[in-house]
């Protein structure tokens, strides 16, 4: 065999090679789930710019801070702030009246929970009504508006709800009366998204808790 003929038998072994190896499925190759795309094509895959937002954790619950309590008995409250309660809670036994205390809900200013001066007039005849009727508690509700991440929002509606219960029981009020929860962002007063609304949100709300029959919320 002369050498052309050897080059040429080399040449046509070397394409065989490659065209069969191309053939050949790669190994080892994990599917995505859903049948996503890496590169975020169509068939369950994220468009540009999306993220994945963990909504697993709880959307709010009680107050941490000081003299505070878990309100929610580990199940939550439900949208009229029924709950079954769990033995011991402070609002057993007790129904709630928003409309007694509704023209002395506190407002703050943007991420502030010091209690403004325009504002502590509210909390004196919320005082009185409390010395006169000690039968009944009360609870303070903490409210951010809508900017902030949820996390930091339920702290602040927290330290909102622990200013406003720290002027209650300085005033004489037992704090085994007093309960805070924070809501942080989640039930906004005006569901609007501008400084108007913003300003209407950023509140602390007093929900007197009187005797009931039925033994729970309403």
């Amino acid at each position: 065999m002369n050498r052309l003929t050897k080059l040429g038998l080399i040449a046509l072994i070397a394409v065989t090679a490659v065209g069969t190896g191309c053939t050949k499925k790669p190994k080892n190759i994990t599917p995505i789930p859903g049948g996503m795309s890496n590169n975020g094509a169509p068939g369950g895959g994220l468009g540009n710019g999306a993220q994945i937002r963990d909504t697993s954790g709880p959307k709010f619950g009680g107050a941490t801070g000081p003299a505070s309590q878990d309100l929610t008995g580990g199940k939550g409250l439900g949208k009229d702030g029924a709950s079954e309660l769990p033995s011991g809670d402070p609002r057993a036994g007790k129904d709630e009246d928003r409309e007694t205390f509704k023209a002395n809900t506190v407002f703050f200013e943007y991420d502030k929970s010091a209690i403004q001066a325009a504002e502590a007039g509210k909390i004196s005849p919320v005082i009185e009504f409390l010395k006169s009727h000690p039968e009944n508690n009360l609870l303070i509700e903490g409210h951010c508006d809508e900017r902030g991440t949820e996390e930091y929002n339920r702290a602040l509606g927290e330290r909102r709800a622990l200013a406003l219960r720290e002027r209650v029981t300085g005033a004489g009020i037992s704090g085994e009366r007093v309960t805070t929860i924070s809501y942080g962002e989640d039930r906004p007063a005006d569901p609007g998204h501008d400084a108007a609304a913003w300003s209407k949100n950023r509140r602390g709300e007093f929900i007197l808790l009187v005797p009931s029959k039925g033994g729970s919320i309403k």
